[in-house]
Formats: C-alpha cells, structure tokens, sequence
C-alpha cells in the first residue's frame, strides 16, 4: 500500500509549521524548496488545510502559512479525512461495484481489519509528536 502523496505533503507543511510556529507565516516558497514540494500541489494542499480551518493562509508579499490548532490535538488520521482519503490497501473497500466477492469475501474483511488497524494506530500519532521527532532529527543532522 502506498500513501498518497498528497498525505505526506500535508503532513510535512503541518510539520513545518508547527516547528516554526514562532516565526509567525511561513511563504510557500520557502517550505516548497524546503520540503521538496512542488509549489503548486503545496498551495492546493494549503486551501484544503485553510478550508478546515487547520491553518491560516494569507496571499501577498507579507503572506504565509501558519498553524492555527493545537498539534497535540491534531491527529494524521484527521489529515487523511480531511484530505478525504482512505487507506484500503484493496479498491474493493471503497467501490462495492467493482468486486463480484462483495457479499461473501473473507479477505474483504481481513483488508477492512487491515485499514482499521492503520487508522487507529494515526488516530494516536499527533502533528505534535512528528514535529517533536522532526526537531531532534534536525539537530542530530546539524550536528553530524
């Protein structure tokens, strides 16, 4: 199963956010080349993000990004349904059409368990914790 990438985009932006939360907005620009994330997918991530009221985008010369909830309380799993994804690792969990199994498939239902456990293992992981990791990264590379 692979993690869409806008999951782990959104992720890094509230990620980066959150470690420079001091500084007040953030510019596109600088957590796109940061980051490694294409400036356009990132401002289409963003709107999601602001749409939620997650962030706060502001446009212009002195605009920015900035994180507006508290990163204890904001949970992967949150991202991903705001993002409205899912994370079946078969098709048939999302679109009952496409399997001619649907009514009596035992591995319909070891996928659904699957998708379960995932989500609530990202139920339990907050922004808080990536960016608390995140920073002792950082310092470990700086002082490497």
């Amino acid at each position: 199963m692979l993690i869409p990438m806008k999951i782990d985009y959104a992720l890094r932006l509230l990620v980066y956010l959150t470690l420079n939360k001091d500084r007040g907005l953030i510019k596109t620009n600088e957590v796109s080349k940061d980051q490694g994330i294409p400036v356009k997918f990132l401002q289409r991530i963003a709107n999601d993000l602001q749409k939620s009221e997650i962030i706060n985008s502001t446009r212009g010369p002195s605009g920015g990004h900035e994180i507006i909830v508290d990163p204890k309380e904001l949970f992967v799993s949150q991202i991903i349904k705001i993002l409205d994804y899912t994370l079946s690792p078969v098709d048939c969990l999302d679109d009952l059409d496409i399997c001619i199994h649907t009514s009596s498939c035992s591995q319909r239902e070891l996928w659904k368990d699957v998708e379960n456990v995932l989500i609530d293992h990202l139920s339990k992981i907050s922004i808080y914790e990536l960016s608390s990791r995140q920073g002792i990264l950082n310092q470990q590379v700086k002082l490497s």
